[in-house]
């Protein structure tokens, strides 16, 4: 671990983030992959679920915002897409790596979010490093095109460009 703020979940926090993510898992059965997916560079969904609510969770009692841990069915998503992860306007982006880059995707400009990016301890996910975060349009200004994305809506920031403050 560095010296970044890490965010150890008490049980009933982690048993939380869990069931969450388990249902974001199963609302998600049967949605077709998204046209940046590349299977070959991703884990199993259900792990990144659980792994992606846990970093949630932690941004939220970090920055003492709530977390609503919200679930909907795949075929809704469109109805809860201007909803923040935490509190009102942050955004948290989960990597499985604890140096890696977060993505930035250009439907979320102009919102007043904050990109917050977590990095979950595998293999439990009960304690989450808090990579940093930034206003989420200087986060996308101090990004660069991602690789993957061949459209150019997905720019990636590394971590050593994040706040920690």
């Amino acid at each position: 671990m560095s010296s970044r703020p890490v965010v150890s979940l008490e049980t009933w926090e982690y048993e939380h983030a869990n069931r969450v993510g388990i249902a974001r898992y199963t609302a998600n059965w049967g949605k077709s992959d998204a046209a940046w997916y590349d299977a070959k560079r991703m884990e199993d969904e259900r792990t990144a679920q659980v792994a992606a609510a846990a970093a949630e969770l932690a941004v939220a009692k970090h920055t003492n915002r709530y977390w609503p841990g919200h679930v909907w069915h795949h075929t809704e998503h469109h109805k809860y897409r201007e909803v923040a992860d935490v509190g009102a306007n942050i955004e948290v982006r989960r990597v499985r790596k604890q140096n890696a880059n977060a993505a930035v995707r250009e439907h979320q400009l102009g919102q007043g979010l904050v990109l917050w990016v977590a990095y979950p301890v595998p293999a439990e996910f009960r304690e989450v490093e808090l990579l940093g975060w930034l206003p989420y349009d200087e986060a996308w200004d101090k990004g660069e095109p991602a690789a993957y994305d061949k459209k150019g809506t997905t720019r990636v920031i590394s971590p050593s460009q994040l706040r920690l403050d």
